[in-house]
């Protein structure tokens, strides 16, 4: 059953720019978040209804200049070779331990799950997912701080580099004014785990990349928990190539979206796509239950530029 997800919640009067954690908050998320609780975890969003048709022919013109981010190794250690099977077996590899899960408290009871992905930045602390992981859309959309921490390289339950929590969080500008699934993308800064280290010395990041052409051919990372998955272990598309467009992208404002062939679950929200091994270029926005096997994502266009140069100046 492919994905979905659509973003949550209203609220908010304004669409405020930015969200910061309090400091005792994040020290609280990374004790609450024990294995039964992630365990529990719901994923985020539910699926489109219907089957889309894909725009094969249409691949729209590059409106920026590409940009590129190069990957950074974790400290001590070289990149290498990752699985390329369906269920990632080690996913404390170099190549795979830069995505994660993303554990979110949403009420009182309401435990919720994305996927989130490492990326290189001075600050080495930037986690890119889904905006629908972060804020529901549109100016009314609330944010989702409660608990909100990243796991990376999670596999049924054990936490091989620790618990980094959310201090720092924001969305595309355009995700917050319009809730444009075009526009569907976030980052957070996160503080240190517990034993006092940073995210990107201990697992690294991917390299990040914007304004490419569509055309690509993506590794689709994420953590699909929705039957026929649990959740408790990574999945990976190997070289998935780029299929077209969801035609309900065109009514949207901002850049067509992407789709690719990948059978994906709710909880792969805010996976991360890779180009070239360890170059970021897309994340998992949502699917059709219809169509089980395509997967859809935003377009890394200048918004996401402009969101990642944000997110690499916050501390």
């Amino acid at each position: 059953m492919a994905l979905l997800a659509v973003g949550l919640g209203a609220g908010a009067a304004v669409a405020q720019a930015a969200r910061t954690v309090p400091e005792s908050q994040a020290r609280q998320a990374m004790r609450f978040w024990t294995p039964a609780r992630m365990k529990r975890a719901h994923p985020l969003g539910g699926l489109r209804s219907g089957s889309p048709s894909i725009a094969a022919g249409a691949e729209q013109a590059v409106a920026s200049s590409p940009h590129a981010i190069p990957p950074l190794a974790p400290d001590g250690e070289e990149a290498g070779a990752s699985s390329a099977t369906e269920t990632v077996l080690d996913p404390t590899l170099p190549l795979t331990r830069t995505n994660g899960v993303i554990f979110i408290l949403l009420g009182p009871f309401d435990l919720g799950r994305c996927s989130g992905t490492s990326v290189n930045a001075p600050n080495f602390s930037v986690v890119f997912t889904a905006a629908h992981c972060i804020r529901g859309g549109g100016p009314g959309g609330d944010w989702f701080p409660l608990r909100w921490v990243f796991v990376p390289g999670y596999r049924y339950g054990q936490r091989p580099f620790g618990v980094f929590p959310a201090k720092w969080m924001e969305t595309t500008r355009l995700w917050r004014t319009t809730g444009s699934e075009n526009f569907d993308v976030g980052a957070v800064v996160v503080s240190r785990n517990e034993r006092g280290q940073r995210l990107g010395k201990v697992v690294g990041g991917t390299g990040i990349a914007w304004g490419l052409k569509p055309r690509q051919v993506f590794d689709v990372h994420g953590y699909s928990a929705a039957p026929p998955f649990d959740g408790e272990t990574q999945q990976l598309c190997a070289q998935t190539p780029f299929l077209g467009h969801d035609p309900r992208s065109f009514v949207d404002p901002g850049p067509l979206n992407l789709a690719v062939e990948c059978e994906v679950t709710g909880g792969a929200s805010g996976g991360g796509w890779t180009i070239e091994g360890n170059m970021l270029n897309g994340v998992t926005s949502y699917g059709y239950g219809g169509a089980p096997s395509i997967d859809f994502g935003p377009y890394f266009g200048k918004e996401v530029g402009r969101l990642y140069a944000r997110a690499r100046r916050a501390r």
